[in-house]
This record gives structure tokens, C-alpha cells and sequence, in this order.
């Protein structure tokens, strides 16, 4: 290498400097000899240079038999795991405001009803009931929503007819049992009886209940508090319930009634299903209940003088109902017939009290009926073009004959209806009505006696979350 040599001329030129500070003038034989050390001092540093290079290339590669140094690897940086999702605080899905807690384990919903009908009768053989109403028949608020431990509760009131009622006030545990859902609440609810009985009034493809449902009943209404047990499955539903009267003032002693109800949505396609159900109920009237008596609407409940009188009942011990359902959905398509007797048990005999009621509805819009085939009831339908831009909403058109017969007993009367009506549906959550009825009345008892009949046209807008 270039220093060695460097090295080497450097020692032999320090060795002659000291010969010459030594010595003025060097022999022969010094110079020789020096020359022979410096060739010597060369030759060593040649055979360095040489076993440098060696080393240099050997370097890179690992002497034999010993490993190669390994770099320390350097820390990999893996991507954090996801934080489990967290429900919304506010969840505006349904139209309105549902607030969650951060776990979802507690939940709180308004809920919210304004319901408003025009309606006007004509025709009748009596000018008092030819009557022009306008009338906010149901402004219902309350809230429902779910509680940590599988717990949920549901409470409305509702302003109607110029007083204010408990509709839904309950509470209820749910849990799957064998893969169904069962449910257990206790309160006041609306009855599982039918399947225009068993469905909150918003949602009937009708603006009243039928005849039918209205007299094949206990005395206590459309509402009771106790307890319900129901288990759901997939196309089917039963239920019991042992309630008392409907939310009451506490001055009398109660009437008590069992109930039971199942469904069976069969031969469940894409394109529809059957349905078929029944229930019953048994009550045991209290001795105060000295008078069993109905008077039922008729096509409208803003006409009070438009009524069917079930007529009197002296001593009423205990009653029964029987009631069953059948029905078919197809596509946009539905049918339904329900019918049933009650029998009212007195000091003196049995009466009998027979009601039943076909109807039909279609949507001109594609929408599936919104007929249940879990719960047996009605719902909202679901709008494929709620009306906006490029929608104008669901539009159906419903039927209905209904009938009811109180003539087993003397001040009985009996009454029928034809009804033929559009529904349409801007949105899920609105409607607006037009239904006309034919009726025809007689009545025993009461201010408008004799058989009467005539129309009534009703107009309903609805809003309902």
C-alpha cells in the first residue's frame, strides 16, 4: 500500500540523515549496508500490503465456522384494534329523536299521535242524526324505551272526546326462550284479541274498528291492567293475559278476565302467506255490575247519535267470547274475515251476542300489506316512494262488511255496514283518509228506536310516530 511505501523511504532517508550528521563523509561499506536495510524494510512492507488486500475482500464474508453477526430487527408497528362501535346519542331513524346511552343498554323514545276527522252523516229517516262534525279524535303523547337487563316500558296518555285516558302503561322483560322471543309485561295494554283488536288505532287500514270487534269483548274495553305473557316465533304467536278492569278510580271491586290468543302465518312465501288464528276470553262480573249494555259506533265516533244499542242485561254474572281469523296476503293484495259470539251470563239466562267482518284492501303502488306475520297484527306500511321529488306517496283501497246482532235478548238491537275507502300514505308516518259507509240501524231502546239507515263520508289526516 502507498503509506507502507511512504513509511519505508521515509525510515531510509532518517537512516542517511543520521549517517550524514554522524559522519561527513560515509564509506562504501556503510552505504551498502544501509541500502540492504532498506531493501530488507521494503520487502517486509511489500508482504504487509499484500495480507491487507486479503483481509479487505475476506470482510464482508463470515470466517468459517463462525455465524454471521445478525442486525437487531426493528420493532414492527402493528395497527391499533378498532374500538368496539358506540351507539349514536341520538338516533333520528324513525322521524324522531331516540336517545342511547353510550352502551345501548338504556334507550328513551317519544312517541306522538295527532289524528283530526271531518266527517258528515246524511240520509237518515232522523234529521238529529244527520250531523256535520269535525272532531280531534285521538292527540296521544308518551315515550317508550328499554332499560339495562333485557327491560323495556311503554306509557301514553290520550286527549279525545274533550277528556284525557291511560292508554299503554307498562312494563315488560324480554328474553329468547328455545329461540322465540318471549316477553312478559305487566300494566295496562291494549287486549291481544283479533287482529284489528290486537292493532293500535293509527295503524287499521279502517278509521274505527269493526262491529266485530267491538262486541265480541269483555266488559272492561280494549284495555286492562294485569300481566301478559307472549311468546313470538317466526310466523306465529300465542298469548295469555289476566287482567282487571282499565285504569279505574278504585271505588268498585274489579272484574277479572283471561284471555289467550294464537296465530299461524301459513305457507309463508316472498309473495304473501295465511293467516289463520283464533282466541277466547272468559270475565267474572262483579255484583255491582248491574248493567251490561253496549252502544257501538257506527262508521263514525263524531256522531253520537249514530249508535248500535247491545240493549240491557239485569244481573250479568260472567261472559265468554270465542272469536277466529282468516286471512290471505298476496303480493299487493289482502283479505281478511274475523268473526265470533260472546255469551252474556245473567241471574235469569244466557244471551248471545253474534258479530262478523270481511274486508279487502289493495295498493295501487306495489307496497306489501303491512299485515305482521309474527305478531298477527297491523303496522305501518313501508312506502316505496314517499312523496317528495320523484314520489307521490302509497295509495290503497280498502272494503269492509261488518255486522253485529243483539237480538237474542229483547231491547237487543242489530246494525250492519258497508264501507268502501282510499287510504293514501305521503310518507311512513303520515295518512290521509277518505272513507264513505252505508249503514243500517235498528234499535230497540234509546232515543232513535226502529230501523233507520244512511251514509256517512269521513275524512281523516293522521300523523303518528
Amino acid at each position: 500500500m502507498t503509506i507502507y511505501r511512504s513509511l519505508a523511504a521515509g525510515v531510509g532517508l532518517a537512516a542517511l540523515a543520521t549517517s550524514a550528521f554522524a559522519q561527513s563523509a560515509p564509506s562504501a561499506d556503510e552505504i551498502a549496508a544501509l541500502r540492504a536495510q532498506v531493501q530488507a524494510l521494503s520487502a517486509r512492507l511489500e508482504q504487509l500490503e499484500a495480507q491487507s488486500r486479503t483481509a479487505a475482500v475476506a470482510t464482508p464474508t463470515a470466517v468459517a465456522g463462525t455465524p454471521a453477526p445478525v442486525a437487531a430487527p426493528r420493532p414492527v408497528q402493528t395497527a391499533a384494534a378498532p374500538a368496539p362501535a358506540t351507539p349514536a346519542p341520538v338516533d333520528w331513524a324513525t322521524g324522531l329523536p331516540e336517545w342511547r346511552s353510550p352502551d345501548g343498554a338504556f334507550t328513551f323514545k317519544p312517541r306522538i299521535r295527532v289524528t283530526a276527522d271531518l266527517s258528515t252523516t246524511f240520509g237518515s229517516d232522523y234529521p238529529n242524526r244527520d250531523l256535520t262534525t269535525t272532531e280531534l279524535r285521538g292527540l296521544r303523547l308518551g315515550g317508550q324505551g328499554k332499560i339495562a337487563g333485557g327491560f323495556s316500558y311503554w306509557i301514553e296518555g290520550d286527549i279525545a272526546d274533550n277528556s284525557v285516558s291511560v292508554a299503554n302503561a307498562f312494563i315488560a322483560y324480554s328474553r329468547k326462550l328455545g329461540g322465540r322471543d318471549l316477553e312478559i309485561s305487566a300494566g295496562q295494554r291494549l287486549n291481544d284479541r283479533g287482529v284489528e283488536g290486537g292493532t293500535a288505532e293509527d295503524q287499521t287500514p279502517f278509521l274505527e274498528r269493526s262491529l266485530m270487534v267491538s262486541t265480541i269483548g269483555p266488559e272492561r274495553g280494549s284495555y286492562g291492567v294485569g300481566v301478559m305473557g307472549k311468546l313470538t316465533g317466526s310466523v306465529w304467536h300465542a298469548s295469555l293475559s289476566v287482567t282487571g278492569d282499565a285504569i279505574s278510580d278504585g271505588t268498585t271491586s274489579d272484574t277479572v278476565a283471561v284471555m289467550g290468543r294464537t296465530h299461524w302465518s301459513a305457507f309463508k312465501t316472498e309473495a304473501g302467506f295465511l293467516h289463520l288464528g283464533g282466541w277466547g276470553f272468559v270475565e267474572d262480573l262483579t255484583p255491582v255490575t248491574t248493567l251490561s249494555s253496549r252502544n257501538l259506533v257506527v262508521s263514525s265516533r263524531g256522531n253520537d247519535n249514530l249508535r248500535l244499542s247491545s240493549g240491557a242485561y239485569a244481573n250479568p254474572k260472567s261472559s265468554s267470547g270465542l272469536g277466529l281469523e282468516f286471512g290471505v296476503v298476496h303480493r299487493s293484495f289482502w283479505a281478511m274475515a274475523e268473526g265470533g259470539k260472546r255469551v252474556v251470563r245473567t241471574a235469569a239466562r244466557d244471551f248471545d251476542q253474534d258479530a262478523y267482518s270481511l274486508s279487502a284492501g289493495l295498493f295501487l303502488t306495489g307496497e306489501t300489506p303491512p299485515l305482521s306475520a309474527r305478531t298477527g297484527t297491523w303496522t305501518r306500511p313501508k312506502v316505496l316512494n314517499p312523496l317528495g321529488v320523484d314520489g307521490y306517496g302509497a295509495v290503497e283501497i280498502v272494503g269492509r262488511y261488518d255486522t253485529a246482532d243483539f237480538t237474542d235478548s229483547l231491547t237487543g238491537g242489530e246494525g250492519d255496514t258497508w264501507l268502501l275507502g282510499v287510504n293514501w300514505y305521503p310518507t311512513n308516518n303520515t295518512r290521509v283518509s277518505a272513507h264513505w259507509s252505508a249503514w243500517s240501524v235498528d234499535n230497540r231502546t234509546g232515543a232513535f228506536t226502529g230501523e233507520d239507515n244512511g251514509n256517512t263520508a269521513t275524512v281523516r289526516v293522521q300523523t303518528a310516530f
